[in-house]
């Protein structure tokens, strides 16, 4: 888990999403249909007395992987096809419309209820935030054994690492282990081969 800051607003509820996992080590928020409510639940996403099911609970990781996809684009990562198609599908079930808020503003709400609305929620909150002029500063760390999302509060927006003091340094002595690695670059010999020897 990172020490960074994380971010406010929408972006900051589409971080918090998207790392109700962390993958190193694998510590899942969303264990079951429960545990998937209550975390809806407390973001006031949708009513507590709504049931939630094992299909809503495999959407929304699904979607939450998806916008880990899309999150890495600001990282430099390829955006795959499937992770559009996973958002488009997960817009389309909820039945997003645009709906003027009491602000005034337009936003995109639901028109389905229970944990697909939920998960609309989120989808409309990923939009949101992609409008943002924070939204490239949310970023995916650098190694592909944590992929945390963080926000990048550097100066110039250049920090890879949630945390360089665990996935940086340890990704720095992996590639330092790789350069000063004997073999690296090179072939291994092979039986009858002389070092020195003629062709």
């Amino acid at each position: 888990m990172s020490e960074r800051e994380t971010a406010r607003g929408e972006l900051g509820l589409v971080q918090a999403f998207v790392n109700s996992v962390d993958l190193q080590p694998e510590v899942e928020e969303l264990k079951d249909p429960n545990t998937l409510r209550d975390w809806l639940v407390a973001r006031g996403l949708m009513d507590g007395a709504e049931p939630v099911d094992e299909s809503d609970l495999k959407n929304a990781i699904a979607v939450r992987e998806a916008m880990r996809g899309v999150i890495g684009g600001n990282s430099g990562l390829r955006i795959y096809p499937v992770v559009l198609a996973t958002l488009n599908q997960a817009a389309a079930a909820s039945r997003l419309r645009m709906r003027f808020a009491p602000d005034g503003r337009p936003r995109l709400e639901p028109e389905a209820s229970g944990a697909v609305g939920a998960i609309g929620r989120l989808v409309a909150a990923l939009y949101s935030a992609m409008q943002d002029e924070d939204w490239e500063q949310l970023k995916l760390c650098g190694s592909d054994s944590c992929r945390w999302a963080f926000y990048d509060r550097s100066k110039n927006h250049s920090s890879r690492w949630c945390s360089m003091a665990s996935c940086g340094n340890r990704e720095k002595a992996r590639r330092f282990r790789q350069r000063s690695s004997p073999f690296m670059g090179k072939s291994p010999a092979k039986p009858g081969d002389g070092a020195g020897g003629t062709p």
